[in-house]
């Protein structure tokens, strides 16, 4: 079982079936399957955090997952395929975990900052959670080649776009704030995702709920939001 940062929440990528007995189980044949998939992403997790991307082997992800080479092979074509699903598998989690968080909070009626605030705080309990893929594949994906950087790159540009999409709604709203230069939503992801890192490499990703309010004005500092605009909202916040 992998657990990492506070509280007792299971990692996304523990597998719900840990092992299945050898030959004919009954189970229908899509559940053992994606057992074996969930097991898989839970086992190049392990294994690139015990000796690195370079060094995990295909012998230590199966090891690692419960599975044997022959089943890796069936779900991948090679250890990068592998690694980059599960990247993807911890994106989309955590995209929409941010995600989420935002639209809850402007259907209850909070303003733009305080949806920001929700959004932010999601992502960092998500990373202060799953400390453990943080610092893998959010550092180890940059030596997995192209492809695998190239992804890495897509996740930064769907953060990015999220906040530009956030930016433009608020504008709607509060009409007296200024626009952004298109790469102040570049800098503003960055100023999240790169503190965030900091802390999860030095192993105090237990640190990063209280940073919620300094990266919060951070990004509206970066996006030209008026000073005082913060305050002004969380004077009356969501229910």
């Amino acid at each position: 079982m992998v657990r990492s940062g506070t509280g007792d929440r299971p990692s996304i990528f523990e597998a719900e079936i840990r092992s299945l007995p050898s030959g004919y189980t009954g189970l229908p044949r899509q559940l053992v399957e994606a057992s074996q998939l969930q097991r898989l992403r839970h086992g190049v997790l392990m294994a690139v955090t015990d000796h690195g991307y370079g060094q995990a082997t295909i012998a230590a992800i199966a090891e690692r997952a419960g599975v044997s080479k022959k089943t890796f092979y069936e779900h991948f074509a090679d250890k990068q395929s592998c690694f980059v699903e599960a990247y993807e598998y911890g994106r989309i989690a955590v995209l929409r975990d941010t995600t989420i968080a935002a639209v809850t909070a402007q259907a209850a009626g909070a303003g733009p900052v305080e949806q920001i605030r929700r959004g932010t705080g999601a992502f960092l309990d998500f990373m202060a959670r799953e400390a453990a893929y943080a610092k893998v594949f959010l550092f180890e994906i940059l030596s997995a080649g192209p492809a695998a950087v190239d992804r890495y790159l897509r996740c930064r540009a769907d953060f990015t776009a999220s906040l530009h999409a956030w930016h433009l709604k608020a504008r709607a709203v509060h009409p007296d704030w200024p626009e952004a230069p298109a790469v102040a939503y570049e800098e503003a992801t960055a100023l999240v995702h790169g503190v965030t890192l900091c802390r999860v490499a030095a192993q105090r990703a237990g640190e990063l709920g209280d940073l919620l309010e300094s990266l919060v004005e951070g990004q509206l500092a970066v996006l030209r939001v008026p000073a005082g605009a913060s305050a002004d909202e969380r004077s009356a916040p969501a229910g």
